[in-house]
């Protein structure tokens, strides 16, 4: 699918209680050029762009990250076998494990495996292990990267949906299958396992042929700590989509500590480490900030307060757009500030916890921030 994004593509949005529709825009404190110069090329026919959407538990769930990609058009990035691991999954592609798997994430302070893009690990050492991939048609692809290590000889090969089998092409640890058609549906499976074989796989990456590629790296509970721990990130993303634009979606659970507690300097440094990582991949990668929704606090065994940690983050990620000519997509702010979350939890968009959305919510989320994505007037 290929066209220009407009203000004419603009989506309607529903009437909320409290939501601040007219504060739906995108915040550049600093320099427009650089930002500028990223709108025009995602409303631009003729530019490939590379999407990078970060985040935690908001980002594992897919719901989000899957109506902004679908508005915008784009075609999936790295996909993961979460359920394999025994965790939950987006719904817009299916992995379905045969087979013993380990995991490991990059929440681990001491993880044993190494991280890169998905942030999470699926080590198996079984013989009987092999995943069956199943894509919508609209993102058939004709090449396809195995991303992980093999150890011990355990090399994956591949089952098309016509019943031909594939080798690999090894490119470093990774495996790469080429396709003669696109296929949307294969199965991955390894030669018999011996002795101390085993294979930690890290991610799957189809290939589409639309222009926007946009990749989602979400794990449950994952703080910007924890993304500092995938040391393969900059490799993988050089590697299979150098990001132009990075949306970076992380601070809920970094500010989900009492006030006192949260350092917000040390929230910023850990950020620009992060920042700096990615642009090994991309030097001149632009980083739109999405600030952490209103939310409650755990204050003790039965008692939750608003969190007033979410202002100070709202805060640092305008100090560091400046920094970056980056940009804010201010979620607090629109939503309605403090005490919104009850507007979103009546209205059936939000779950009780006062943390997480509803499907309608995210949805809701996404296109808000595909109408500000359009509708962001340049500066010429």
């Amino acid at each position: 699918m290929l066209f220009a994004l407009s203000a004419q593509d603009s989506i309607p949005i529903p009437n909320v209680p409290g939501i601040r529709i007219g504060t739906n825009r995108l915040d550049i404190p600093g320099s427009r050029e650089r930002f500028d110069s990223l709108l025009c090329c995602l409303r631009d026919n003729d530019t490939r762009l590379n999407i990078l959407h970060i985040g935690g538990s908001h980002v594992q769930a897919g719901i989000f990250s899957h109506r902004l990609r679908e508005n915008i058009g784009a075609s999936r990035g790295m996909l993961f076998p979460w359920k394999a691991i025994r965790s939950n999954a987006p719904a817009d592609y299916s992995i379905t494990s045969s087979g013993t798997w380990d995991k490991s994430r990059c929440l681990e302070s001491s993880p044993t495996e190494q991280f890169g893009m998905s942030g999470a690990a699926a080590i198996t050492s079984d013989s009987l292990a092999s995943f069956q991939l199943m894509l919508p048609a609209k993102y058939a692809f004709r090449r396809l990267h195995v991303i992980g290590k093999a150890e011990g000889g355990a090399e994956p090969y591949l089952v098309c949906n016509s019943g031909d089998t594939l080798e690999a092409e090894r490119k470093g640890d990774d495996f790469i299958f080429s396709l003669d058609k696109p296929d949307s549906l294969c199965t991955i499976a390894w030669r018999e396992m011996k002795d101390s074989a085993r294979f930690v796989l890290r991610g799957i990456f189809p290939e589409g042929g639309q222009r926007i590629t946009y990749s989602e790296s979400g794990v449950n509970g994952a703080s910007v700590p924890s993304w500092l721990r995938c040391e393969l990130l900059a490799e993988e993303l050089s590697l299979l989509c150098p990001p132009d634009l990075v949306i970076m979606g992380i601070g809920i659970n970094d500010a989900n500590v009492p006030f006192s507690h949260f350092d917000a300097e040390a929230f910023k440094a850990s950020y620009r480490n992060l920042m700096n990582e990615i642009r090994k991949a991309n030097p001149n990668a632009c980083f739109l900030f999405i600030t952490n929704n209103d939310c409650w606090l755990r204050a003790g065994r039965q008692r939750r307060v608003l969190n007033r940690n979410t202002q100070k983050v709202e805060q640092a990620m305008m100090d560091l757009a400046r920094e970056c000519d980056g940009a804010v997509w201010n979620q607090f702010r629109i939503m309605g500030g403090y005490g919104s979350s009850n507007h979103w939890v009546n209205a059936r968009l939000m779950n009780r916890d006062h943390i997480h959305f509803l499907r309608a919510g995210y949805e809701l989320l996404a296109d808000l921030l595909y109408n500000a994505l359009v509708t962001t007037e340049l500066e010429h």
